[in-house]
């Protein structure tokens, strides 16, 4: 405004120095509460975001405390810190830093808007008209940058250490996507974000077109040419300024879709008053499960694993066998029927209780980036060091520990990346010594172990399961010929029960898994 008198009194030949001090004070004085406002407003939107957000923090850290494990089998941890790290991050950026730029960029705007309607409605329009074929443009380009944005979130990332370089193939494929992905967004993007510069810029010269012929009409005074002259620049550096800020709103999309979708997740129902068994045996009353609510992944599956005996589970690939184990220690609720341990339904326990009663050895065993000796703790975090190497022993693992540079307070790497397959999980198998819990579960153990670690393997699962309700899922013969019963699934159902010489006799899916492995251990190269 002041320029606008001082140009006006240039044009007029009426400019003192009077009239110049006065309008530089007013300019100090209206800078001055300019800062004071501003200021004031950016560190309120920085310190009540930054509140906000730590609470968030806290809040989504115990929400996923709370949600079942199998949330946790269908989510990587990169995923999920993702999410607690970055989509939070992003989420405080906003709150903090871009909110008050956008507010102060929309009101800016909507007072140059409303004043110029106020001098002029015909170039108050043409403005208007500028500034609603910039914002589909800038919708556009945004909602490119939303779609791959949204494919470079879904790629993997990847984190090793002291691997040799056929390891990083995964790692590799995933970088590679990444760039793809990146220069595929920045050609796609480049044409809307052009046009948007170009139409934001162009608001100046076509409000000077339209304003010039008003002039030359006689509709409007020189000065108030002038003035729209200097509402137009400042609403095209306002508008160049908004893109900025839009893509950032773009990226609190994406971020809170994520927050919003781990916030939806229900965490299971416990019960307060904790249970102490007397028996643990593990029973199946016509169980049915989905997960998602989709398709039936068990039908109406009904058996009786005694206390103290092993129960082995075999079938196809995708059958449902994971399934089964998962729901004893109540990684998801049922569907329908109840899955009992000790006579009461897993539903009735509270989660320590539950936990207390199952030890898992999974496939894919993680270990921590600590020690060797707190990762074996961590089966029961009061163990003496006497006990550890007890459990390491009979778990088939003292030697290669005590062979480590610090022995059993050696740092092991991120997800016990220095540690070879079946290394781990004979360490996982010390874990679960440790704890001593009566049902132990063997989720495909010994898949990916090298014969001659299977033998110790093999030696290390025998001493865990003495006098334990055992359920094993595996696929090697030995593993399962020796088992008390074994039951045969096969798309979600049970197919067939019986002992190993019981379904031999028998036509079926056990029959020809015997023969296949049979025949496959001829096999020589």
């Amino acid at each position: 405004l002041m320029l606008y008198f001082t140009v006006i009194h240039l044009l007029n030949g009426s400019l003192t120095g009077g009239l110049v001090r006065n309008y530089t004070i007013v300019c100090l004085i209206s800078i001055i509460l300019r800062l004071i406002i501003y200021r004031s407003g950016y560190f309120l939107c920085f310190s009540r975001g930054a509140e906000m957000c730590s609470g968030l923090r806290l809040d989504l850290a115990n929400h996923y405390r709370s949600l079942s494990l199998g949330y946790f089998n269908q989510n990587s941890s990169g995923y999920l810190l993702s999410t607690l790290t970055k989509d939070l991050s992003n989420f405080e950026l906003v709150l903090t830093h871009t909110l008050p730029s956008i507010v102060k960029t929309l009101v800016m705007g909507c007072l140059i808007l409303v004043g110029t309607f106020f001098i002029n409605w015909k170039l108050a329009l043409a403005e208007c008209v500028v500034i609603l074929i910039a914002l589909p443009v800038l919708n556009w380009g945004n909602r490119l940058v939303e779609k791959y944005g949204t494919i470079k979130r879904d790629l993997k990332v990847f984190k090793s250490a002291n691997m040799t370089s056929t390891h990083f193939t995964r790692m590799s494929d995933t970088l590679e996507d990444i760039r793809k992905t990146s220069v595929q967004a920045e050609v796609k993007t480049a044409a809307p974000t052009s046009m948007y510069s170009i139409i934001a810029n162009f608001l100046l010269p076509f409000v000077l077109l339209i304003g010039s012929y008003l002039f030359l009409g006689g509709t409007i005074a020189s000065e108030l040419l002038v003035a729209f002259m200097l509402m137009s620049l400042a609403l095209s550096a306002l508008l160049i300024a908004f893109e900025h800020s839009y893509n950032l709103l773009k990226e609190l999309k994406l971020a809170t879709s994520n927050l919003e979708q781990a916030f939806d997740t229900k965490p299971l129902s416990y019960k307060e008053e904790k249970v102490k068994l007397s028996h643990f045996d593990i029973t199946f009353e016509n169980v049915n499960f989905s997960y998602n609510q989709q398709a039936d992944v068990l039908h109406n599956i009904s058996f009786h694993a005694p206390e103290g005996s092993t129960t082995a589970l075999i079938g196809p690939s995708g059958s449902g066998k994971s399934t089964v184990a998962n729901l004893i220690a109540r990684f998801w609720d049922v569907d329908g029927g109840r899955v009992t341990i000790g006579g009461r339904d897993v539903r009735e326990y509270t989660l320590e209780s539950l936990m207390e009663q199952v030890s898992m050895v999974f496939q894919r065993v993680y270990l921590f980036a600590d020690t060797v000796e707190n990762n074996i703790k961590f089966g029961c975090p009061g163990a003496t060091h006497k006990q550890v190497v007890e459990a390491a022993k009979k778990a088939c693992c003292h030697d290669f520990i005590s062979a480590l540079p610090d022995g059993y307070n050696t740092v092991i790497g991120e997800g016990g990346a220095t540690l070879s397959g079946g290394e781990k999980q004979r360490i996982s198998i010390a874990r679960c010594l440790l704890k001593d819990a009566p049902i132990v579960i063997f989720d495909e153990a010994t898949a990916n172990v090298d014969p001659e670690n299977e033998d110790q393997l093999q030696k290390a699962m025998e001493a865990l399961t003495r006098e334990k309700t055992v359920l094993m899922i595996a696929h090697r013969l030995k593993t399962v010929r020796g088992a008390d019963q074994i039951l045969v699934v096969d798309q979600g159902r049970v197919v067939q029960k019986g002992t190993h010489d019981e379904l031999i006799r028998q036509a079926g899916i056990y029959r020809d898994f015997v023969s296949e492995r049979t025949e496959s251990s001829r096999w020589t190269l």
